[in-house]
């Protein structure tokens, strides 16, 4: 069938209207790092011994900045926040800003964005064409760390334990700041904020308190890095949909092979 010279044009505008749209999401994929399929150790106590196997996908090189997260507002203003629902979040959310399109200064741009509660941070990963990770992929991610020595790795644990057991709740400290790595190049896993996951609250953790008991018990092993991932673990067990504390940010996760354009 022939097209007409008027009709040729439509669908080339459209097609480019598309392009338009899905191209934040294309690049934003292509950014992140790759993490391949692997397997990690879980603390939770029913899969103790037991790897989980993770499929290859993609993940965020960093946490989602406040000024990538008022990109995000700019587009979808219900989520700004004298317009979202109270039951998407708490009260906290973004009281840190100036006004819904003003984070708290220029020198706060390229920092974590933080006091976002899960449903935003869903809301967000979306427009971008992805997800947040699942708790399975974010922690096979923070298991890929290479160390020396056990000396070295036990040091970086202890110090691990005592920044869960203190972390600052007013960032002040950009992105890619921490010099913290895993072996595939996500930054900040560790050291800046804590971050939300798909599945932050397994089935298990309405029988989980937040004691030092539980930590302890949770242990797959005696090492000083189990401690620390059955404190990260628990911490996150603590927390709800709503919530939108100084200490939590996200990052986004894409499946592989995502960022195909349809039309």
């Amino acid at each position: 069938m022939k097209l007409s010279f008027k009709t040729y044009q439509k669908v080339i505008a459209i097609l480019g209207l598309i392009l338009a749209i899905q191209m934040p999401a294309i690049q934003a994929q292509d950014q992140a790092v790759t993490m391949p399929e692997g397997s990690f150790h879980s603390v939770l106590p029913e899969i103790i011994s037991e790897p989980h196997q993770v499929d290859a996908f993609k993940l965020d090189e960093t946490a989602v900045t406040n000024r990538e997260y008022l990109e995000f507002l700019k587009e979808n203003p219900e989520w700004q926040r004298s317009s979202i629902p109270s039951l998407y979040a708490g009260s906290d959310y973004l009281r840190h800003w100036k006004d819904d399109l003003n984070p708290e200064s220029e020198e706060s741009l390229n920092r974590p964005v933080t006091r976002v509660s899960w449903f935003a941070a869903n809301a967000y990963c979306g427009w971008k064409g992805g997800r947040l990770p699942s708790l399975n992929e974010w922690e096979y991610a923070a298991q890929a760390m290479d160390f020396d020595s056990n000396l070295e790795a036990n040091r970086f644990s202890s110090d691990l334990i005592g920044w869960y057991s203190a972390v600052d709740t007013k960032v002040k400290s950009d992105v890619g700041s921490t010099g913290i790595e895993n072996r595939y190049g996500v930054e900040d896993l560790f050291g800046l904020i804590m971050e939300w996951v798909e599945d932050f609250k397994p089935p298990i953790a309405d029988d989980i308190s937040l004691d030092c008991g539980t930590v302890g018990r949770m242990q797959g092993d005696a090492s000083v890095y189990s401690y620390a991932m059955s404190i990260r673990y628990i911490t996150r067990m603590s927390f709800k949909p709503k919530s939108s504390t100084g200490m939590l940010g996200f990052r986004c996760a894409y499946d592989m092979n995502s960022n195909k354009i349809e039309i």
